[in-house]
C-alpha cells in the first residue's frame, strides 16, 4: 500500500473534502460588489487559502485605491470587516447547500484502516468547519488545525507544521492533498509532500504539487486504501 510511506496524511477542507468552492465564490463576488468591484473568479480561486487581509489590501490597492489608501489601522479593519461579511453569508446562505466530494468518506475511512492517523488543516474559520463537516466526516480526523490557531496562514508553512505536530508527526513525514496554490506552497514550505486535486484549477495551476489528481477517487486508488 503506498500510503504507508507517509506516517500521517493532511487534507485542506474546501475544494478537497467539501464542495464548496463555488458557494465561496459567490460569497466573495457579492461581497467585492458591495465595494462596487467585479471580481473574476480565477482570482478567488487562485487565492484560495489565502484570501485574508493582505491578499485583500493588495487586491484593493491594484482596483481600488481610494479604499486601499488608509492608514494601517483603518485597513486593517475594513479587511477583518470584509472577512466577517463573507463568512457571514456563507453560513447563513451556503453552508447547507454544501455535501462532500464523491469518495470523501471512502478515503477517509480507509486511511483510518491502514492505522495512517489524519488532521484537517484549513483556512476556514472553526465554525464553519463545524457547521459544514457533520459527526460522520469529523469522526476521521484525528486533529483539526483552523484559522484561529496560527498567527501566518497559507501559504507560509506555520498552517501545515502545527497540522503535523498535533499528529505527534514532523512535517516531512507527512502527505497534504490540497487544490489551490496558496496551500501547495504551505505544504512544501512546510517539508511535507503534497499532492493536489483538480477539482477547482487546471493542473497547469498545480505544477509545483509533486503530484496531480482528478479528485479522491483517483488519489485513493493511487494510494491504495480502497477495499
Amino acid at each position: 500500500m503506498l500510503a504507508r510511506q507517509f506516517a500521517g496524511v493532511l487534507f485542506d477542507l474546501d475544494g478537497v473534502i467539501l464542495d464548496s468552492m463555488t458557494h465561496h465564490a459567490r460569497t466573495w463576488q457579492e461581497v467585492f460588489r458591495g465595494l462596487g468591484l467585479e471580481v473574476p473568479l480565477d482570482f478567488i480561486l487562485e487565492n484560495e487559502g489565502a484570501l485574508g487581509a493582505e491578499v485583500l489590501q493588495d487586491y484593493l490597492a491594484a482596483h481600488a485605491p481610494h479604499l486601499a489608501a488608509r492608514p494601517t489601522a483603518e485597513a486593517e479593519k475594513t479587511m477583518r470587516e470584509l472577512l466577517d461579511q463573507q463568512l457571514g453569508l456563507y453560513l447563513s446562505r451556503h453552508a447547507h447547500q454544501v455535501r462532500p466530494f464523491a469518495g470523501a468518506d471512502r478515503l477517509l475511512a480507509g486511511l483510518n484502516r491502514a492505522g495512517l492517523p489524519v488532521a484537517l488543516v484549513t483556512s476556514s474559520r472553526r465554525v464553519l468547519v463545524q457547521r459544514s463537516l457533520g459527526p460522520e466526516l469529523s469522526a476521521h480526523f484525528q486533529a483539526l488545525v483552523c484559522a484561529e490557531d496560527v498567527t501566518r496562514h497559507k501559504p507560509h508553512p506555520d498552517p501545515y507544521q502545527a497540522g503535523a505536530k498535533a499528529l505527534d508527526l514532523a512535517a516531512e513525514q507527512c502527505l497534504v492533498v490540497e487544490n489551490a496554490p496558496a496551500g501547495i506552497a504551505s505544504a512544501r514550505a512546510a517539508g511535507a509532500t503534497c499532492y493536489a486535486l483538480t477539482t477547482t484549477l487546471a493542473a497547469s495551476k498545480l505544477a509545483q504539487a509533486h503530484a496531480v489528481f482528478t479528485g479522491l477517487d483517483d488519489l485513493g486508488q493511487h494510494l491504495g486504501v480502497w477495499e
